[in-house]
């Protein structure tokens, strides 16, 4: 996953939104990158999506965790605030049936 961060600080992207970063059994810590900050799902709870900012952009980013309770980590929402612009919505959505059940619903 670093060379693919390494990859996206050149071009300069605001934003990197991964589908399933980790393994069941593996430690949200296990992942890092100098030029980012990675907004992730809570601890010893299997992440299905992470959000990730770089420090460079010039937008303000908010999780808005409380469109996000009781969603087992498969959804999040975040606010993104572009200097001179409008406030733009963003919900990342990991959609699939577990045992008949949509967490994501």
């Amino acid at each position: 996953m670093e060379a693919v961060l390494d990859t996206l600080v050149r071009m300069e992207a605001d934003l990197v939104l991964i589908q399933k970063p980790r393994e069941l059994k593996e430690k949200d810590s296990t992942f890092s990158h100098p030029s980012f900050t990675f907004i992730r799902s809570e601890e010893d709870v299997p992440a299905k999506c992470w959000i990730v900012v770089n420090w460079a952009s010039r937008c303000r980013v908010t999780e808005l965790k409380e469109m996000t309770r009781d969603c087992r980590n498969h959804v999040q929402v975040i606010e993104i605030m572009p200097l001179g612009r409008p406030t733009i919505t963003i919900a990342k959505v990991y959609h699939q049936r577990r045992d008949g059940v949509r967490p994501a619903q």
